[in-house]
């Protein structure tokens, strides 16, 4: 019976260490290491896009952080090894400031800035033929070719009694909200923000325009209610901060409906002058919440140009020709919409 009872012991010590074993292997296979084994860099000079490659072992968690102001682009690529055969990109662009590859304990840190301004995305690619798993960064670097335009427009104060003011004359950003508050210390009869933009669908084409939607001058209403004795007097000298809520709102509402009002009118004249020099993306005035159009008492008016993801668009958007015909259609319906009194 002893001898029964040692040998049910010792085989369940067998299976216990074998079971023991067994965990162990598989925690180091569930713990064995991510290695980035390569970051390739390539570059396609006639859209200005820079590709960025990491490849792994396995799928890369990352984290992503982008400083418009300071044109920069960071990322933590976690719980990564650097590859025993890992070699540091070559950088050959002349739109990158710095690259720069660091390692701590557990994670690769990669950070980029460049000399201009950029928009970028990034997705995850599965293992396919020679490659590992890859986590790609595509950066597409944004000219300055709104800021010509603008200044083609600006020749329109040749024209008795019309004062162009440009926002900003150079490649610098300023905030959205700035940007209406700088028209409206200039008494600006019509706000005018020109755009290139970029889409998903890169295949996406045409000039555009946008005005303000309702939705957005609620939201906008609610804010100057909230902060109304800050508020500066509407543009007919009309000051809402003395007044009662209820008050104050109906105010603020006729000032903005007689405002998105004008911009539609004066949106229809551009778009048509538009129509005349680009194809359109949209032949209706489209209605949108952004910032820049928020201004209660100012008739404002977005204008996308062209789309930067299509590399036929970007292309041309970056010709004089093009440039000269956008400025001109423009200043055309600037003319045209103060001639017919609508501002």
């Amino acid at each position: 019976m002893l001898q029964s009872n040692n040998f049910f012991t010792v085989k369940n010590l067998s299976r216990l260490f074998f079971i023991s074993l067994f965990f162990i292997f598989l925690s180091s296979e569930s713990y064995s290491s991510n290695n980035l084994n390569e970051v390739r860099i390539s570059y396609d000079n006639k859209i200005d896009k820079i590709r960025i490659v990491f490849d792994a072992n396995k799928k890369i968690s990352y984290k992503i952080r982008n400083d418009n102001e300071k044109k920069s682009i960071s990322l933590i690529l976690e719980g990564l090894d650097l590859g025993k055969s890992f070699k540091k990109p070559k950088i050959d662009n002349k739109f990158i400031n710095k690259l720069k590859l660091t390692k701590d304990k557990k994670n690769i840190k990669f950070f980029l800035s460049s000399q201009k301004k950029f928009q970028y995305k990034y997705f995850s690619l599965e293992p396919k033929k020679n490659y590992g798993y890859r986590l790609v960064l595509d950066i597409l670097i944004i000219k300055d070719n709104t800021i010509q335009i603008s200044k083609k427009i600006k020749s329109i104060k040749k024209e008795k009694n019309i004062k162009p003011v440009l926002i900003r004359n150079k490649d610098q950003y300023i905030p959205l909200r700035h940007r209406i508050n700088k028209a409206r210390r200039y008494k600006a009869d019509l706000f005018i923000s020109i755009h290139a933009d970029a889409a998903k669908n890169r295949k996406a084409q045409g000039s555009s325009v946008y005005v303000l939607s309702q939705h957005g001058a609620s939201s906008e209403a609610a804010k100057w209610l909230a902060n109304k004795e800050n508020s500066s007097d509407l543009m007919g000298g009309v000051s809402i901060d003395d007044k009662d809520n209820d008050l104050a709102q109906v105010i603020l509402d006729l000032s903005q409906s007689a405002t998105i009002e004008t911009s539609i009118k004066a949106s229809s004249i551009l778009l048509s002058k538009l129509g005349k020099v680009s194809k359109l993306h949209s032949k209706n005035i489209e209605q949108a919440g952004f910032v820049v159009l928020k201004s209660p008492d100012i008739p404002s008016i977005l204008v996308e140009t062209a789309f930067l993801s299509n590399s036929k668009e970007e292309k041309k958007l970056r010709t004089r020709k093009f440039q000269n015909n956008i400025a001109k259609a423009l200043r055309d319906g600037i003319i045209e919409i103060i001639k017919k009194g609508i501002i």
